[in-house]
C-alpha cells in the first residue's frame, strides 16, 4: 500500500510528517486512534508543511488513500504532546519518533488487499482469455481492415525500409503495418500471428483498464469495469483479428495509466505510438494535455508531454508530402470515404432522419459494445462524473470528447458515417464509473440489476456471435460487424472453400469488387500470388486480364463488373457472362457468389462441376 511506501520515504524527513503518516495509516486501516496511555485529540491550528508533503506523496495514490489523508489532516495536527511542539515551533529540536505509536512496516490487512487487487486482476484476465479463444480459433479476417492491414505488412516485410507515405501504407497507421511485419517476421503465419498479437494486446487492456479504474475508484468498481471489457464483444473481436483496435486501446489505456502516476516522457512516446497505430489518436494529444496540466498545474510538463506525442506528426506528414503530393492525404482518403457512405445513408433515410441518427448512435453504441445493462450503468455513472467533478471525471470526457467531435459532423455537416469501432474507447473510459452508478440504487434493486447485468454480460456476446455465425439475412448483417466472432456470410466462405480446393497450379482468378468488401476477406483466405489473381479493385483490372487471362472468375452479389462497359451479363444470378472478349460458364452458385471457368479449352483446368 502507498500509504506505508509513503511512510519510509518519510523517515528521515520532517518528524511532523512521519507522525501524521502513523496516524493516516491507522486510520487507513481502521486501527484505534489511541494507544490508552494517551488520549488524541483534535487541534484547531491547520498544518502547514506537513499536509503538503502528504497530498504530494500521495498525488498518485488511489482516492480511498487521499480521502485519508484530507480527513486526517483536517482534523488532527497533533496526537501527542511532542508532535504539537514540532508543528507550533518549528525552529525547537524535534521529539524522538519514539514518542509515536509504532506499526509494523508492512500490515496483514495490507498485503491481502494487494493479494485481492492480484487475483482480481487474474480472475479478469482468465475471463477474458476464455471470451477470446472461440473467437480466435472460428473467426476470420474481415471487419477493420485487417486483411488487408496484412496483406501490406507483407509486402513491405519483403523488403524493409522507411514508409512512403499513402503511397505504401494507403490510410492504415504505419506504426500498426510494422507491428503486423515483425509478428510475421517472428512466426510467418499470415492466419495467426497477427491474431495472437492483438490477442495479447486485448488482454493486456483487460489489465491495464483495471490498475486505470484503481487510481480512482474502490477495487469493486475497478474489477467490474475490467469483467465488462473482458466481455465487451467488439472488444473480443478486435482482439482475434489483425485491426488496430486491440493495440490501440492497450497503449491509449497505458499512457494514461503512466499520466495518473505522474510521468510525462514515456506515457507521450505511448501516444505517439498510438497515434501511429490509427490516426484518431491524434485527436488525444490535446485532451492528454490539459489532463496533465488539470493535474499538476505544470505548463512545462504539458508542453513537454504533446511535444513528445506529437512528434511523429510533422515527420510523417513531410513523408506524404513528398511521396504523395499531399500531407494529409490519409485524412482526405478517409474522410472521401466516409462522405460516400455518409451520402448513401443520407439518400436513404433523408436528411432528418440521418442528422438524428448521427446523434442516437452514439449511446446506442456504447450499449450494445459495453452490453446493455452495463453500459446503460457506464453511461449514467460517467456522466453523473462529469457534471460532479468528482475524482476520475477527466478520464470519462477524455473518452467522450470525440464521440461528441464525430456526432457533430455526421449531424450538422453530414459528412461522417457513425461505425461502432469509433465508440470503443469512450465505452472503455466509462467502464470504471458502473459500478459507482449501481451502487447508488436501493439495495433491492441493486441486486436485481446486478443480476441482470450479469446475465446480459454473457448473454450479449452469444447472442450476437449466435446471430451471425454460420446465418445469411437481415439479422446476421446486422450483428455481425458487432459480433465477438469476425465472420463472413457462409456463401462466401464456402465459395472459398470450393474453389480453392478446386484451383490448378496454373489457374488465374478474376475477382469481382463489391460495396461491401466481401472480395477483400475472399482473395485473403484464397492466398494466391499476386500474379494469379486479377482483383476488379485494383486500377486497370481490364490491362490485368489481357496480359494474364483470367481462367476462372467469381462474381459477387451488387459486384462492381456489372456496371463495367466491358463485362456483359456480369451479375451472380447469370450462368454465364463475358468480360474484356473472355467467356465464362457457371461452375457452382453460392450466395451472394458465384463461381464461373472459362467456357473454352483454357478453363478445363478445374474440370467439371461435381
Amino acid at each position: 500500500m502507498q500509504l506505508l511506501e509513503a511512510r519510509l520515504v518519510l523517515q528521515g524527513g520532517d518528524p511532523a510528517d512521519e507522525a501524521h503518516v502513523g496516524f493516516a495509516e491507522r486510520l487507513h486501516l481502521r486501527l484505534p486512534l489511541s494507544t490508552g496511555r494517551q488520549k488524541r485529540r483534535p487541534c484547531a491550528r491547520p498544518l502547514s508543511g506537513g499536509r503538503l508533503n502528504l497530498l504530494r506523496a500521495f498525488r498518485s495514490g488511489n482516492a480511498l488513500d487521499r480521502t485519508s489523508i484530507r480527513a486526517l489532516t483536517r482534523s488532527f495536527s497533533a496526537c501527542a504532546r511532542p508532535a504539537r511542539t514540532v508543528v507550533d515551533s518549528p525552529d525547537r529540536p524535534a521529539a524522538p519518533l519514539s514518542h509515536w505509536p509504532r506499526l509494523p512496516q508492512r500490515s496483514g490487512r495490507v498485503e491481502s488487499t494487494e493479494v485481492q487487487e492480484r487475483r482480481l486482476e487474474l480472475i479478469a484476465l482468465f475471463a477474458g482469455l476464455a471470451a477470446r479463444l472461440p473467437a480466435f480459433f472460428f473467426g476470420v479476417e474481415h471487419y477493420g481492415d485487417a486483411p488487408v492491414r496484412i496483406e501490406l505488412a507483407e509486402r513491405w516485410l519483403a523488403a524493409p525500409h522507411p514508409w512512403r507515405g499513402f503511397t505504401e501504407a494507403y490510410q492504415f497507421g504505419p506504426g500498426h503495418l510494422t507491428l503486423i511485419a515483425a509478428d510475421l517476421a517472428l512466426w510467418p503465419a499470415r492466419h495467426w500471428s497477427p491474431r495472437l498479437f492483438s490477442l495479447a494486446c486485448g488482454l493486456a487492456s483487460v489489465v491495464l483498464l483495471f490498475r486505470l479504474a484503481r487510481r480512482f475508484v474502490a477495487k469493486e468498481a475497478a474489477f467490474a469495469a475490467s469483467m465488462i471489457l473482458a466481455f465487451s464483444p467488439l472488444h473480443i473481436q478486435a482482439s482475434t483479428t489483425a485491426a488496430s483496435e486491440a493495440p490501440f486501446c492497450a497503449l491509449l489505456l497505458a499512457c494514461l495509466l503512466l499520466l495518473l502516476s505522474g510521468r510525462t516522457i514515456v506515457p507521450g512516446i505511448l501516444l505517439a505510438c498510438a497515434g501511429l497505430v490509427r490516426y484518431d489518436g491524434w485527436l488525444y494529444v490535446p485532451l492528454c494535455g490539459a489532463l496533465v496540466y488539470a493535474r499538476r498545474r505544470k505548463l512545462g510538463d504539458a508542453a513537454l508531454f504533446c511535444a513528445v506525442a506529437a512528434l511523429p506528426v510533422p515527420l510523417w506528414l513531410w513523408q506524404n508530402h513528398v511521396y504523395a503530393g499531399d500531407a494529409l492525404a490519409p485524412i482526405h482518403h478517409i474522410d472521401r470515404d466516409h462522405r460516400q457512405l455518409a451520402q448513401s445513408a443520407l439518400q436513404w433515410l433523408g436528411p432528418v432522419r440521418y442528422r438524428l441518427y448521427c446523434l442516437a448512435y452514439w449511446p446506442w453504441a456504447v450499449l450494445l459494445i459495453s452490453t446493455p445493462v452495463a453500459g446503460l450503468f457506464a453511461l449514467a455513472g460517467s456522466i453523473r462524473r462529469i457534471a460532479r467533478r468528482e475524482d476520475g471525471w477527466a478520464i470519462a470526457a477524455i473518452g467522450f470528447v470525440p464521440v461528441v467531435y464525430y456526432g457533430l459532423r455526421g449531424a450538422v455537416f453530414a459528412d461522417f458515417r457513425p461505425l461502432a469501432r469509433f465508440a470503443l474507447m469512450a465505452s472503455v473510459l466509462a467502464l470504471p464509473f458502473t459500478w459507482d452508478a449501481l451502487t447508488s440504487l436501493p439495495s433491492q434493486a441493486r441486486r436485481a440489476m446486478l443480476a441482470l447485468g450479469c446475465a446480459a454480460l454473457v448473454a450479449t456476446p452469444v447472442s450476437l456471435a449466435l446471430a451471425s455465425y454460420g446465418r445469411n439475412g437481415g439479422m446476421a448483417e446486422w450483428a455481425r460487424p458487432l459480433s465477438p466472432v469476425s465472420t463472413v456470410p457462409p456463401g462466401i466462405r464456402d465459395a472459398e472453400k470450393y474453389l480453392r480446393a478446386r484451383l490448378g497450379s496454373r489457374d488465374v482468378v478474376l475477382l469481382d469488387s463489391s460495396p461491401h468488401y466481401l472480395d477483400i476477406p475472399f482473395a485473403f483466405e484464397l492466398d494466391l500470388p499476386e500474379a494469379r489473381l486479377v482483383r476488379y479493385r485494383w486500377p486497370d483490372p481490364q490491362g490485368r486480364a489481357a496480359r494474364n487471362p483470367p481462367t476462372v472468375a467469381i462474381l459477387l452479389y451488387q459486384g462492381g463488373l456489372h456496371g463495367d462497359p466491358l463485362a456483359r451479363g456480369a451479375t451472380e444470378e447469370s450462368d454465364a457472362f463475358s468480360y474484356a472478349g473472355l467467356e465464362f460458364c457457371k461452375l457452382e452458385r453460392f450466395v451472394y457468389a458465384t463461381v464461373y471457368r472459362r467456357c473454352d479449352s483454357a478453363g478445363s483446368a478445374l474440370g467439371k462441376s461435381p
